[in-house]
């Protein structure tokens, strides 16, 4: 397992310029893209990806577990070798996907990252991603689903920010956020309310909001959190949340 180097300890930007979902992405840009991340830079915008890893222990950035959505075949991506995915070329762009390793390089500090980690029980990946992360000087945080992965992170490298990510289950989030003690927590925007984000605030220092897609969603979200994972549009990069909240009953 890599030495990690404890500098990554200030997370501020998190929370200073909205996050592109999968990059920037859109009509003839698709998402977890070279080009969509470089759109995304070019816009003043920080990133979220989402990594996965392969049969070959290789980790690529990729959303989905199969290759359905984008390539309309049902494959396993956890089946393939990074040899074997190559052959696949993403659509408009005309780039292979990427590896994370790739990934950091391109971006090499240029905006923030913030890295979803997309596994449930293996913590294989967890010591990959942090394998590729030793020497990056960028500013990067970590989220995900998985309660083993984050535990596994808090143990083993306490100072890198971690988010836990929640859609509709507060008690969820709650209950993990006790174990974990993220540095923040990720809850879908549209399951948003006054009393499920003072609950959720009352855990964490700090709220995100998934996936704003227009601005009425943004103005909703920044009633409750400090920051937005947008997609879909192009959000005010001065845009601050103002955090007002009134007790409402928990649906």
């Amino acid at each position: 397992m890599a030495t990690f180097r404890p500098n990554v300890i200030d997370h501020r930007w998190l929370f200073e310029k909205p996050i592109a979902h999968r990059g920037l992405h859109g009509p003839g840009i698709i998402e977890n893209s070279l080009t969509a991340f470089e759109a995304a830079i070019q816009k003043g915008y920080n990133i979220e990806i989402d990594v996965r890893i392969l049969a070959d222990g290789e980790v690529v950035v990729f959303h989905d577990a199969t290759l359905e959505r984008i390539f309309g075949e049902n494959i396993e991506l956890h089946d393939l070798t990074y040899e074997q995915l190559s052959r696949y070329t993403l659509p408009f762009v005309n780039e292979k996907i990427p590896t994370f390793k790739q990934v950091l390089d391109y971006i090499n500090g240029r905006t923030g990252l913030l890295i979803e980690i997309k596994t449930y029980f293996r913590t294989k990946i967890g010591e990959t991603v942090l394998h590729h992360l030793e020497n990056y000087n960028g500013n990067y945080a970590i989220q995900s689903f998985s309660p083993t992965l984050l535990s596994w992170y808090r143990k083993h490298n306490p100072v890198i920010p971690l988010g836990v990510l929640s859609n509709d289950s507060v008690n969820f989030a709650l209950y993990w956020a006790n174990k974990i003690r993220p540095d923040f927590i990720s809850y879908q925007v549209s399951n948003l309310n006054d009393r499920r984000a003072i609950l959720l605030r009352a855990k964490t220092p700090k709220l995100l909001a998934w996936v704003v897609s227009n601005p009425i969603l943004e103005e909703r979200a920044r009633n409750y959190a400090e920051n937005i994972i947008f997609e879909g549009y192009l959000p005010d990069l001065d845009a601050r949340s103002h955090i007002h909240l009134t007790m409402t009953r928990l649906i």
